[in-house]
């Protein structure tokens, strides 16, 4: 890791230095072949076999030079994390992340060993994962999950992260992207893209492209049309009618 990411060191110490749990002891790998190498020998076994497009090989040697290229010029090495959490010789769990840009850090794998589960590790790996990129001053957490992983996906909605796309990965499959917001101000501009009807002044200040005209029109409506609608009556006469699903 570059000299230029020193001062990362005391933040990380902070948030992962005493053992997950208060039991397992977390120990940083040396980067991410040491990382795959012990999860491939370790944990591996322990999970459903994947296949995925190695993209970057199909682009031949004319491409990872290009590669190279880019990556030598961004300057310092991007951050990146890799943990394992000891039980004496056992593994409890690995984890990975890495910064994509200077706004966004990426969850980027984390697995529980299957006798370390139901433990509350992993809500714990998360809580930890986002105290530590708000010191450290990142805007966003994201990461990527296949769409029948609910267990996950579920823990992460629940820690506050919200669903931001879906796609299609020609590496990976179908994948539900997510993304917790640090910034209060970005989640309150996620919402309002979502249809929660709170435009605040903060919002109205950064806003640019056609904001006036939404402005204008806010302005003209009158009264009874920015009105909640009505909840339509239930179908089921065993169900009162705006009952909650």
């Amino acid at each position: 890791m570059s000299a230029a990411w020193d001062w990362v060191v005391p933040i990380r110490q902070k948030h992962f230095g005493e053992p997950l749990a208060g039991l397992y002891p977390l120990e940083r790998l040396a980067g991410e072949e040491a990382y795959w190498a012990l999860h491939e020998a370790e944990l591996r076994r322990h999970f459903p076999p994947e296949f995925y497009f190695n993209l970057p090989a199909l682009s031949g040697e004319e491409g990872r030079r290009a590669r190279a290229r880019l990556a030598a010029s961004e300057g310092a090495h991007r951050l990146a994390d890799f943990w394992i959490a000891r039980d004496g010789d056992a593994i409890a769990a690995m984890f990975a992340g890495h910064q994509k840009d200077a706004e966004t850090y990426r969850m980027w794998h984390s697995v529980i060993h299957p006798a370390y589960r139901r433990r509350g590790l992993y809500t714990e790996i998360v809580r930890r994962i986002l105290a530590y990129t708000r010191d450290l001053g990142f805007d966003y957490v994201v990461s990527e999950h296949a769409p029948s992983n609910n267990a996950v996906i579920i823990a992460k909605l629940k820690a506050g992260f919200r669903i931001v796309a879906m796609e299609i990965d020609a590496a990976v499959g179908p994948g539900v992207n997510l993304r917790y917001f640090h910034n209060e101000a970005h989640l309150r501009a996620y919402e309002f893209r979502c249809g929660m009807a709170r435009l605040d002044e903060r919002l109205v200040e950064v806003g640019f492209g056609a904001m006036p005209l939404l402005l204008e029109q806010l302005q003209r409506a009158p009264a009874a049309e920015v009105q909640p609608p009505e909840t339509p009556a239930s179908s089921d006469p065993r169900r009162p009618s705006g009952a909650g699903r």
